[in-house]
């Protein structure tokens, strides 16, 4: 079994990739990931989860373009810092990875089951660490497509579309801004016996 460290520098090294190569992607690779996201925690082991997986086909094109028509009216919509934010960290309705990756992996969570929206994220988290355990890469994207999506991928209305995820090997000459994570000393309070609360005394290096 990998010591504790090991799954924290996995976890340190982790990030988001939007830069996919076509490159093929191992079949087992994959189901392994699949694995780690069915065996996630869900409430009252519901599991309200559903992944598609999809190739690449004519289907992408369509798939693009139902993604940028969103992004274009999300961003349309949305308040003037947010539209300050896409601008200075260069996000635009523009995903060529719906195109270049090997796949694209649909996340959808069922509304009727309990606590479903907590549970269907857990899974995706699973997903997306044992992706980085395998050396492949992903992009966690969720842009705001209504049921019209489903009925493309053939999936029942009863199925909340979540996430849409490129995976697949990076390239690994992406620019990758630094991206610091803020400490357990600067995240963490400690209620004590007496119901004193205080910061959480950090008693391990941590590096961002």
């Amino acid at each position: 079994m990998a010591r504790p460290e090991d799954y924290l520098e996995l976890l340190r090294r982790r990030r988001s990739r939007r830069e996919i190569t076509p490159s093929p992607v191992e079949p087992e690779k994959l189901e392994r990931a699949l694995q780690a996201a069915m065996r996630a925690a869900s409430g009252a082991n519901a599991q309200p989860w559903e992944y598609v997986l999809i190739e690449r086909g004519p289907l992408r094109e369509r798939i693009r373009e139902m993604c940028q028509a969103a992004d274009v009216e999300f961003h349309r919509r949305s308040p003037a810092w947010l539209r300050e934010f896409f601008n200075t960290h260069a996000i635009t309705p523009v995903k060529q990875f719906s195109q270049d990756a090997p796949w694209l992996v649909a996340v959808f969570g069922r509304r009727d089951l309990p606590f479903w929206l907590q549970s269907v994220w857990l899974s995706v988290a699973n997903f997306i660490n044992a992706l980085e355990a395998e050396g492949l890469h992903s992009l966690t994207y969720t842009p705001s497509l209504d049921r019209r999506f489903n009925a493309l991928l053939g999936v029942d209305e009863n199925w909340s579309f979540q996430a849409l995820l490129p995976v697949g090997y990076g390239n690994e000459h992406e620019k990758l801004e630094p991206r610091p994570r803020h400490s357990p000393a600067e995240k963490v309070q400690v209620i004590d016996a007496a119901g004193r609360l205080s910061p959480f005394v950090q008693r391990l290096p941590f590096e961002p």
